[in-house]
Parts: structure tokens; sequence; C-alpha cells
């Protein structure tokens, strides 16, 4: 049975209504009251209008569903018509007490470090609710017919689950959504994966190779580096010295004219090489001393025990 609050859409309206409701013209059109644009006009194509959906949501439906079973119950008890407001009295009464047990029912799973209640927590709820579990036998028979207990509904709201759904905020290179997926044990409750990048790393390829050919050249192009280091440091300290001999020559003429005179052999001999062209371009301290890079690998000196003993052979054998 249901219940006296379903009315049609023509019997809400008041005669008031009806009056102020505008007219329609011969073409079919709502003929528009004085001092508002016409539907037709350009004023008003711009404008976006907004359409009242009468699609009922999920909530309306679940309120309905609860509205009927009341209505059955009532039925099967032997009333035959209810009031808007008792049947509105008994529908807050049923969604305030159901929803008080699953929120008791979620905070035993939650106190347990469950997300989902299993039947023990249910148990638990009814007895906290001073309802034994052998309360609910007789209400395993139900007395309505099965056909009268299978609901129908005239539209059903199907939700977008794509309208909830949040954008990628990293790439393929970095997300970590089949890592997530992949570990079917994680609960779903939980976050996301941070970024790949957070907790893998980078493979490398192995830059300490095991060639001795490589090994040797490096260990020539370095000691090339030390040597070239050690010539730029000679000759930084020649060049000091050759300016603190040269601005103490010079403080007397013959001493100038001397250091004068061999500067200029110096050069003469060293830019023989290149025929003497661009000799004023030589430096005399490019020309230090020579620093062995390969000393390492030279031949050792004989040490201080070997050189002892050699005189004592010696005189011993006199």
């Amino acid at each position: 049975m249901s219940s006296k609050r379903s009315h049609s859409i023509g019997s809400t309206e008041s005669p008031a209504e009806i009056i102020k409701r505008p007219k329609l013209n011969t073409l079919g059109q709502e003929a528009a009251p004085d001092g508002f644009p016409k539907v037709g006009s350009p004023e008003v194509e711009d404008e976006v209008v907004a359409v009242q959906s009468m699609v009922p949501s999920r909530h309306a439906n679940a309120r309905v569903g609860i509205q009927r079973s009341i209505a059955m119950v009532l039925k099967h008890d032997g009333f035959n018509s209810s009031t808007p407001e008792a049947m509105e009295s008994f529908t807050g009464l049923v969604e305030t007490y159901l929803e008080s047990l699953i929120e008791e029912t979620k905070r035993f799973a939650l106190a347990s470090r469950r997300d989902h209640p299993i039947p023990l927590d249910f148990e638990a709820v009814l007895r906290r609710f001073n309802l034994p579990v052998s309360s609910l036998r007789p209400h395993l028979k139900n007395p309505l017919p099965t056909v009268a207990l299978a609901p129908s509904y005239q539209y059903i709201h199907e939700a977008d689950e794509d309208a909830y759904a949040t954008l990628p905020l990293l790439g393929p290179e970095l997300s970590s959504q089949e890592d997530r997926d992949a570990k079917k044990y994680i609960p779903s409750s939980f976050p996301d994966f941070p970024s790949r990048h957070t907790y893998k790393f980078t493979p490398q390829e192995d830059a300490n190779t095991r060639d001795s050919k490589k090994i040797r050249e490096e260990a020539a192009r370095t000691a090339q580096h030390g040597e070239d280091a050690l010539r730029r440091l000679v000759r930084a300290s020649k060049m000091r010295k050759q300016k603190e001999a040269k601005t103490l020559v010079e403080r007397d003429s013959h001493g100038k004219e001397r250091f004068r005179l061999w500067e200029a052999t110096m050069k003469r001999f060293m830019g023989a090489d290149h025929r003497g062209e661009n000799t004023e371009q030589v430096e005399i301290a490019d020309h230090s001393m020579i620093v062995n890079g390969d000393a390492v690998f030279a031949r050792k000196e004989v040490s201080r025990l070997g050189k002892r003993s050699s005189p004592l052979t010696s005189s011993s054998g006199k």
C-alpha cells in the first residue's frame, strides 16, 4: 500500500498559480508577460537556461524504499492508509535508528583496525542495543509474499563514476599506478603511491672497467696532467724570481745593461730552432726543468745497506 503523500502534478497547483500561468499562443509557444523578452528574441539567445532535473537521486530512491517498507508493515498490521505527517515521522525514526546501527558497526570495525565490518561486529552492535540474536529468528520467514517484496523503480539514476575521478598529476614515466595495481593485497582505502623516483633508483651502467689497457691509458693521462701542473708551478716560481732579480739589477745602469745583454743572448739561442722567427714572443721560463711523470716505474736507487756492504767486500778481497 502506498502512502497518501503521492499526488499528481496537477493536484499540487493552486488556482492562483493556474491563473498566473502564461497562456499559449496559436504557434504553441508561451506568451511572455509584458516587460520580458520573448524566447525567440536575440536578447535571450546567448543566455544559459538551467533546467531542473526531475529524475530522483539515490537518496530519494532509498527514502521511497523505506516508506514502501513502512507501508507494507502497516498494511500487514491492519492499517489501510496513513497521513503524510505520520509517514514522515515513521521515516525519520527508521532513518535515525538505521544510521545509529551503521555508525556503531563501523566504529567496532575501526576499533579492531578493519576497513569493513564482519558479522561479529554486527552481533556486538545488536547486544549494545539489547537485541539478542535469538530475537531475529522469528523474522527469518517473512509473512509477506515474495512477489510483493521485490521493489520496482520507474527511474534509476546511475552514478557517473568518471565524475569523481581525478586526473593524473604525473606522466607514465613517473606514475606508480602500475605498481599499485600489481599489488592486490594493498587495501583500496590506502592513498596512492608517491612518484616512482622516490622509492626506485635509475639503473646505471658500471663505469668501473677492468680493462688493463684503459687503466694504463688513464694512468698515463693522469701523469701527464701532473707533469703539466708541475711545469706551470716551476714556471710561475721562476718568473717571480726573474722579476725579483730584474728589479734588483735595474737599480744601477751597469746591472741593467748587463741583464739586457744576457736576456737578448738567451732569446737568440732559444729562437735558433725556429730560425730566428718570433724570438720576441718566446719566454725563457717556458724551457724549465723536465719532470719525469713515469718516475714511479723507473729504476730504483740502491739501498744504503748495499752501498755499505760493497766496500767491505772489496777490502776483504784485498
